[in-house]
């Protein structure tokens, strides 16, 4: 069994004129308490990215993310591009032998109609109001700013089937949040799995991009519930929560483990307090190539 841990203001405003018109317009909890009397911790922001294979103007707001995690860092802005309604291709399209790949799934669905999305590109920051990306810069920096005394530390393990340990196509995906706060809350945890470096079609304003890399790539949801797990937080005194999720390898779907990050979430009723991002193997290196079946 194998076993492996991983631990922009803009130069410019990025202006889309007439295309804002268009709507192109049982995983258990950990019992074990850490006392951690004077907790501190930097903010990082959520940004849901919602998106789609055949939406022409949503290349542009990918742009906005790369701008964005350059100016501030990927570790501060963790974005997650939700493939949803009526411009993205669902996975159950995908045909491996004929180069057709969707990125588009029930749940990320859900997650769009939460929001009651109908134009896209649209983006969500930590749980807010959507917005088209042209706000994204000044919204990010603005919460950015907010002080927050929750920390997340997040640790992630892939466990790879005993039969292909060698390929890594099959296994389980195992990941343990401690959270740490200065104040008494009542919060949710969720984990989401992304994947990076995704070979597939995406349409632009000027073309039909057969061999476009789709980054951040939301893949699944590790509890059930859209919210996540409860978890209950007292002030000075660390918590675990633990889930697991296998990892997919099918018809439809082709994780590739070497590119897949886990996503940490802790949320209340205000929206997002705190996220972390970790890749299931941090082996220092850019993302792989996906792997082909002999």
């Amino acid at each position: 069994m194998k076993r492996i841990y991983g631990h922009l203001l803009l130069a410019g405003i990025v202006t889309i004129g007439g295309m804002l018109m268009t709507s192109c317009d049982e995983v258990s909890l950990d019992d074990r308490y850490i006392l951690n009397e004077d907790v501190k911790s930097e903010r990082s922001i959520l940004l849901e990215d919602f998106t789609g294979q055949n939406c022409v103007n949503c290349p542009e707001a990918h742009e906005v993310i790369e701008q964005l995690q350059e100016q501030f860092g990927a570790d501060k802005v963790i974005a997650v591009s939700i493939h949803s309604g009526v411009f993205g291709i669902s996975v159950s399209k995908t045909n491996f032998d004929k180069n057709v790949v969707g990125l588009m799934t029930d749940e990320g669905n859900k997650i769009c109609n939460k929001y009651n999305i109908n134009s896209f590109p649209m983006g969500v920051i930590d749980m807010g109001s959507p917005m088209v990306h042209s706000l994204w810069p000044s919204a990010v920096r603005s919460e950015l700013q907010k002080e927050t005394d929750l920390s997340i530390d997040l640790a992630v393990e892939y466990a790879a089937d005993a039969k292909d340990s060698e390929n890594g196509y099959y296994g389980t995906i195992k990941t343990k949040a401690t959270i740490s706060s200065s104040s008494d809350r009542a919060v949710n945890v969720q984990f989401w799995v992304i994947e990076d470096g995704i070979v597939a079609i995406q349409r632009s304003l000027s073309s039909v991009i057969t061999d476009y890399v789709h980054n951040n790539v939301f893949r699944a949801q590790v509890f059930e519930d859209m919210s996540g797990k409860p978890l209950n937080i007292q002030a000075g005194i660390s918590q675990e929560i633990e889930g697991e999720i296998a990892n997919r390898w099918s018809d439809t779907e082709h994780w590739n483990v070497n590119n897949l990050s886990i996503v940490a979430i802790v949320s209340d009723g205000t929206g997002v307090l705190q996220a972390k991002e970790v890749k299931v193997i941090d082996n220092g290196e850019e993302p792989a190539e996906d792997p082909k079946e002999e």
